[in-house]
């Protein structure tokens, strides 16, 4: 019996290679109105099936006309029953029978990814992106499977942004993705060195600043030692980067060229968002149950505190009207101080929590903030007074007014950046893009028309700041 059940599973082994065999030759068509993707591996049967089935359910998921296909540089004749298996698990099959690689599917293919290195004479002049590092999904399928999947999730918005009717452009295009190494766990605010076009990053979770070369595209190199650094900042009449740190209270100072450490400066407890003043050569820091640290870089030294009823979240500077607007979102109120006498000149209660985000619109003297419970955009005149309001995604943690377009872009954490339309006294959004889960700050610097959003590592890949061109 065990005899007949082992010969019947060979012929069927054998009956099912013979019409792979036969199929080979009847390569799917692509589709009338779609692009294709064509994934590259050296058998064209493991990574390269896997990568196409993942990326067809995740495009069809989200409306993307791209459709993918397996080739290999060396032909093998059947997809392994490992793979297989593995792809049936989540509901899928290989997305076609296996085939070799040819200088026709290089020619049609709107995007190639591969896994290996593709001959130049199959590859010819295209331009391939190469996915480097996964494992084979035939030794851990799991492991593979994971990482192509999170390839595919970062891949998506450039392909669906490099779509867009040239007459209909996204508000905001993905432009390019900026690694930042192997930095793990939450990453919170940001700040440029616009002399030298770097970029700051407080890598909280990982006790870190990344130092990013915006010119070059790269990481230029890490600060390491920190203790859970939330805010930094750059301030050019001493040429010194700051960095305000949470869990010791320290706000540690670094030369701008080198980045080695010239100074320390104790507020205690919680130090966190942190105000160039560059017209008036003073640096101000949020920290503790309540404060701000009003600190002369001249002398790096603590000129003043400031109080405050609770500790201060994001806060935006008013220089012609001498004024600091505060978020307490402890409080749920907004405070207004005076920065000449140090006193709280009003505060302004609101009827919504979580107000963690702040801008100010200068050209229409508005105070902007977003909630986190319900989500949404507030804005008010600077004396309290409600103007509008506007649903908004979930757990922002910035927003910013682009003034040359009469834009506002708000970045959350459930994995969206929000653009909203300023039309009067009303916001009304245009845009919600897709970024990654746990993205919440960001920074829009109008000298550079760019938006950055620091993307941590997780599902859509390694951690990264993903620049966005506002359009047009």
């Amino acid at each position: 019996m065990r005899t007949l059940l082992r010969s019947a599973r060979v012929m069927l082994r054998i009956a099912a290679t013979l019409l792979a065999i036969a199929l080979t030759s009847a390569r799917p068509a692509p589709a009338d109105d779609g692009k294709i993707v064509v994934f590259v591996c050296q058998h064209g049967v493991v990574n390269s099936q896997m990568a196409a089935a993942y990326f067809n359910k995740a495009a069809q998921e989200r409306g993307l006309r791209f459709r993918a296909v397996s080739r290999g540089i060396d032909l093998y004749r059947s997809v392994p029953v490992r793979v297989q298996d593995g792809l049936a698990l989540d509901g899928l099959e290989a997305a076609n029978t296996p085939q070799q690689l040819t200088v026709d599917d290089i020619a049609a293919a709107d995007q190639v990814v591969a896994f290996d290195q593709i001959p130049a004479e199959q590859r010819g002049r295209a331009d391939v992106t190469y996915w480097s590092g996964i494992p084979l999904g035939i030794d851990d399928y799991e492991s593979a499977r994971d990482q192509i999947v999170r390839r595919i999730d970062a891949l998506i918005p450039t392909l669906a942004a490099a779509t867009e009717p040239a007459g209909d452009k996204t508000p905001l295009q993905l432009e390019t993705k900026i690694l930042l190494g192997d930095v793990r766990g939450r990453i919170d605010h940001l700040a440029v060195d616009l002399k030298r076009q770097r970029l700051f990053v407080a890598e909280l979770g990982n006790d870190s600043v990344g130092v990013v070369d915006l010119a070059a595209r790269s990481l230029l190199r890490t600060i390491t030692g920190l203790s859970e650094p939330q805010g930094v900042g750059y301030e050019p009449s001493t040429d010194t980067l700051y960095v305000a740190n949470a869990r010791d209270g320290s706000v540690r100072l670094y030369d701008a060229n080198a980045y080695k450490a010239t100074g320390r400066i104790e507020l205690g407890s919680d130090a966190d968002n942190i105000r160039i003043d560059a017209a008036a050569k003073r640096v101000i820091v949020g920290y503790g149950d309540g404060g701000l640290a009003v600190v002369d870089p001249s002398t790096r030294t603590k000129v003043r505190s400031l109080p405050l009823k609770a500790h201060p979240e994001s806060f935006q500077l008013q220089p012609d009207g001498g004024r600091i607007f505060v978020n307490l979102p402890d409080a749920r109120a907004v405070a207004m101080v005076d920065i000449a006498s140090g006193k709280q000149l009003t505060s302004w209660p609101l009827d919504k929590g979580g107000n963690f985000a702040m801008a100010i619109d200068h050209e229409r003297s508005r105070v902007l903030l977003v909630y986190r419970s319900p989500a949404e955009l507030a804005a008010f005149s600077t004396d309290g007074k409600a103007i509008a309001a506007a649903g908004t995604c979930g757990d922002a943690d910035d927003l910013f007014v682009d003034a040359k377009r009469g834009r506002i872009y708000v970045s959350c954490g459930g994995g969206y950046v929000d653009v909203f339309e300023i039309d009067g006294a009303a916001y009304r959004m245009i845009a919600r893009l897709p970024t990654a889960t746990g993205a919440r700050t960001s920074l829009f610097v109008p000298e550079l028309d760019r938006l950055f959003v620091a993307v941590r590592a997780g599902p859509a890949g390694p951690a990264a700041i993903w620049v966005f061109k506002p359009m047009p």
